[in-house]
């Protein structure tokens, strides 16, 4: 409805602490807030009858909206001050639908299944999947595996999006036993990198089941890129391959110095077409550093081989993926450095099996005050998402730095 209307949708996410919640309407300068009753803002517009609105504007009708306005901003972090935040035009909204169209996806996604927060990219492109191919779309709630299986078979699902964490899950869960999943067509792995024995073990078991996968960013109006339809189980089951570009994406893999590299060597990813971002709002100067010469620097490590498959090989940022959300070390950081006890902090991923990484907190304390890593994680229980609260807590007396005073984190991960 909002996109109808030409106005701008600021989705809010619910594990949001109160800050974060903040952060997003000052820095949106939003106006009005479409809640549940139990939500309340005292100093925002409340319309308390939603219905009684509608049926007072029901002769309204959708205005014609040029393709350039701004229809979406999306919050990728929340309390560091400073949120990133995406704006993505209508134009830009066409880009994941459409990709998934050219790939030949269209065919599988007649009836979806959602428990990804639809604040988030992954959600937003459920929506439009919904409208762009006439399908229909189930929303979940708190993911439960034998509850989702049960809603699958309800509602004869034909598509999931699913992080790996959440398909091992449901592979050691007894209820897989107990229920058809006949009418499931396609899995789409996402959101963080997966085992390829994984995906085997799957199909093998689930042969009637294709899986997939792709990649992308918020910054991207991700996906953008698809494991094509008809690939083989040879090139589907390498290590990191995640598909090829819609043919409006420019890929480009570079070194440190921005020199392009050739196919099989390792680099920065970056991207160029209308499907990017114009910048962060209200950050020209974080825009400046991820945006050079029209190509955004993804801060993602992969590479090329000559069929032009894009393999990711790891990250090049400080993003820690958990459960295939991401967590932005610098806003753990940001958290844990209230403590007054605190004097510094690193926040690193660590390799956490199937749920990808887990959160790790290195600290030195002020005065070398004696702290327990309980009192850290109850600290951040209370300012952070649980996927966000450190799951290790380390004390140490000081934190390892090159001669420039940057902190040597790869000593934080190996160790």
């Amino acid at each position: 409805a909002g996109l109808s209307l030409g106005i701008t949708i600021i989705p809010l996410d619910m594990s949001f602490k109160i800050e974060e919640v903040k952060n997003v309407l000052a820095h949106s300068e939003t106006e009005y807030i479409i809640a549940t009753e139990e939500i309340y803002f005292p100093k925002i517009k409340i319309i308390k009858d939603i219905d009684k609105l509608i049926e007072a504007n029901k002769e309204t009708e959708g205005e014609t909206v040029d393709e350039t306005e701004l229809a979406v901003i999306i919050y990728t972090s929340g309390t560091t001050g400073h949120p990133k935040a995406v704006p993505l035009t209508y134009r830009h909204l066409d880009s994941p639908v459409s990709t998934l169209d050219y790939f030949g996806y269209g065919e599988w996604v007649e009836r979806n299944i959602c428990y990804i927060p639809l604040s988030h990219m992954g959600g937003l492109v459920y929506l439009l999947m919904t409208l762009y191919f006439g399908s229909t779309l189930v929303l979940g709630k708190k993911f439960i595996p034998g509850i989702f299986l049960k809603e699958v078979e309800k509602y004869e699902v034909t598509a999931a999006w699913l992080p790996p964490s959440i398909l091992e899950m449901l592979l050691r869960t007894k209820e897989i036993n107990e229920v058809s999943l006949n009418s499931l067509k396609v899995i789409v792995y996402f959101g963080a990198p997966g085992h390829p024995r994984l995906f085997m073990e799957f199909e093998k078991r689930f042969p009637h089941i294709r899986g997939t996968t792709g990649w992308g960013l918020t910054e991207s109006a991700a996906p953008n890129v698809l494991l094509p339809t008809n690939i083989s189980k040879e090139k589907k089951y390498k290590k990191g391959v995640v598909g090829k570009p819609a043919p409006w994406v420019k890929i480009k893999i570079v070194d440190d110095e921005g020199n392009k590299l050739p196919p099989h060597h390792i680099g920065e990813i970056l991207l160029k077409g209308w499907f990017i971002m114009s910048g962060y709002y209200k950050e020209p100067e974080l825009t400046k550093e991820i945006i050079k010469n029209g190509w955004l620097y993804t801060g993602d490590l992969g590479y090329l081989d000559e069929e032009g498959y894009l393999y990711i090989t790891g990250r090049k940022k400080e993003v820690i993926i958990v459960g295939g959300l991401n967590v932005y070390a610098n806003e753990v950081e940001f958290v844990i450095s209230e403590h007054p006890n605190v004097k510094e902090v690193a926040v690193v991923g660590i390799e956490n099996g199937f749920r990808g990484e887990a959160v790790k907190a290195v600290i030195v304390t002020n005065d070398g005050t004696k702290m327990n890593p309980q009192e850290i994680i109850n600290f951040c229980r209370k300012r952070l998402p649980s996927y966000k609260v450190p799951k290790i807590v380390e004390f140490r007396d000081s934190l390892p730095k090159t001669p420039l005073g940057k902190i040597k984190k790869a000593e934080l991960i190996n160790r």
